[in-house]
């Protein structure tokens, strides 16, 4: 401007900003790949045009972006044309995996939050299409839906491998020019997850540290993101659900050859009182989908935090006065939510049919971390034999969930813990051959992924233990027992019958147990996905010795 307050001329507009600022007439300065003005505003850049699409006018552009029923920027579509296959991988991505993966427990990661961010960060996007190009694989290579389908669909498992794999790659490349650490905190989510369908075991590890290390330093409010806003409390909540699920696998399905970091695992803490507080007599909650998130947020840090201190004890991390005081706690914790999940079921018929698998789901897992306490991480094999109610109650839970799962395909794909690990924990830990006979059945017949836990395999696996287990007992019932075949073989009740030196030598009906020496305490296992095997060495208990023995090595085809 002149002293006289004339205005100088004005510069030719630059017709190379985004198609955000374009839209909005507001000048651009054109950072890349998202400008700043869009990013400090807090909206999502949606990147440049092509040199085929520059030219269109402010109107035509916003006409264009209004039509669009792709997620993520619009550049992706209004730019250079994307493969074919990544937008298919993409979208199968959002609408089969992402809803299979949310109709399991509460949260809106998958269906919301992740969605979102592949909008605006072009490496989650990426990771969403690699996750998306491994469920199509396990897909293909699932046996029940390769039964349904024909030798020229089946050939594509190959192609799905290296497409899920460049992805995967390129995401990671992708996330270093990430600055918003919420969305740095998906990525690390969504990494972790087509880790586990890929069977890169330790890979799994170093992306699930990485995120929740983001996601503590977002809740102490250390972290913010460009705008200088704190991540919201919702999206923070949704996080945690997703990343100490992701985490509570690992720890529980671990590849030899990349065991879980016990030393240096993240212990969350569990605070129960907000919920409580909500479901003392005469109180409403006001949410009911708040309440289920909150309520399975607990129970998978409960589960979560003694798995930790278990194995600390173990490792001469922790000393046994305070485990035991953990332990304490955590049982408490337990009967908190006893008492929040009674009041969630009294209201059941007001639900919704999907609000009712979820609540099941949670009360699922209460019941296996109440298991999972009650009996330790360490002590003798036969400690499991006092929870055979607890494991005849996983097996009705699983069985009614099962039931009720409805899914667009052939195949279930959950990238969320479900009903796997229960049902495979009470095969391989309760020795009464029927109650762990259903549970083998009930596995067998599910046809499901659900993260690194798949039924077909885990099933394949404890078929094997009870086979080494049982043994030379003579305990004569076919390996695999539907529910109206067990009639009234199966008994619910405290504890098995004792003899007179407070010892079970059979249970209730004279079934024969398997003795203390012939149990299998742990396994050791390395799963080759893209080779489809899977080698297991079964070891013993035993006595003398042979204490700790190597009884068998099996190779199973997967």
């Amino acid at each position: 401007m002149d002293s006289d307050g004339g205005n100088l001329p004005k510069p030719p507009r630059s017709k190379s900003g985004c198609i955000t600022c374009k839209i909005r007439r507001v000048k651009c300065d054109e950072t890349r790949p998202d400008c700043k003005r869009c990013t400090q505003s807090g909206r999502t850049c949606d990147g440049y045009a092509s040199s085929t699409t520059s030219h269109q006018s402010r109107r035509a552009l916003a006409t264009a972006v209004r039509q669009l029923q792709v997620v993520g920027p619009a550049s992706r579509v209004l730019g250079d044309a994307l493969p074919v296959d990544d937008v298919a991988c993409f979208d199968f991505f959002r609408l089969c995996t992402a809803s299979m993966t949310g109709s399991v427990l509460p949260g809106e990661f998958w269906s919301r939050q992740l969605l979102q961010a592949s909008h605006a960060e072009p490496a989650v996007w990426r990771a969403a299409v690699a996750i998306g190009a491994l469920h199509r694989r396990w897909e293909r290579t699932n046996v029940k839906t390769v039964q349904l389908a024909t030798g020229a669909v089946t050939a594509g498992v190959d192609g799905f491998t290296e497409q899920g794999v460049k992805h995967y790659h390129a995401a990671i490349s992708m996330a270093k020019n990430i600055t918003n650490p919420a969305n740095l905190a998906v990525v690390s989510v969504a990494l972790a997850a087509a880790a586990h369908l890929a069977g890169r075991w330790s890979e799994v590890h170093l992306h699930m540290r990485a995120g929740l290390h983001l996601l503590r330093r977002m809740e102490s409010g250390e972290l913010v993101n460009e705008a200088g806003a704190l991540a919201s409390a919702s999206d923070l909540r949704a996080l945690a659900h997703t990343l100490e699920r992701l985490d509570l696998q690992s720890m529980t399905f671990a590849d030899s050859r990349a065991p879980y970091d016990y030393a240096n695992a993240d212990v969350p803490i569990v605070d129960m009182a907000p919920l409580l507080a909500r479901h003392l007599p005469g109180q409403h909650p006001a949410s009911l989908s708040e309440d289920l998130e909150q309520t399975a947020l607990a129970v998978f840090r409960m589960f979560r935090r003694f798995c930790i201190l278990g194995t600390a004890i173990g490792m001469g991390l922790m000393t046994l006065p305070d485990f035991e005081l953990a332990r304490q706690e955590i049982t408490g914790e337990l009967t908190g939510l006893e008492t929040v999940l009674a009041d969630l079921e009294r209201a059941q018929q007001e639900r919704r049919e999907e609000q009712q698998q979820k609540l099941l789901s949670l009360r699922l897992y209460h019941v296996l971390t109440q298991i999972a306490v009650s009996a330790g991480l360490w002590g003798p094999e036969v400690r499991w034999d006092h929870q055979l109610a607890a494991f005849e109650k996983i097996v009705t839970l699983a069985t009614e969930l099962a039931r009720n799962t409805k899914s667009p395909m052939p195949f279930f794909m959950s990238l969320e813990p479900g009903i796997t690990l229960p049902l495979y924990l009470t095969c391989t830990r309760c020795r009464h051959p029927v109650v762990r006979r259903l549970a083998l059945t009930l596995l067998r017949s599910l046809n499901r992924q659900e993260g690194i836990w798949n039924c077909a395999i885990a099933a394949k696996v404890a078929e094997q233990v009870i086979l080494v287990e049982e043994e030379g007992l003579g305990i004569h019932l076919p390996l695999h027992l539907e529910a109206e075949d067990a009639g009234s073989v199966v008994w619910s009740g405290a504890s098995p019958w004792m003899d007179e030196d407070s010892h079970w030598p059979a249970w209730q009906g004279g079934w024969p147990k398997v003795p203390e020496e012939k149990r299998v305490p742990h396994l050791d296992m390395r799963i080759d996905v893209p080779e489809n095997k899977l080698e297991q060495k079964i070891y013993l208990v035993g006595s003398g010795e042979n204490q700790g023995a190597l009884v068998k090595t099996v190779i199973i085809d997967i």
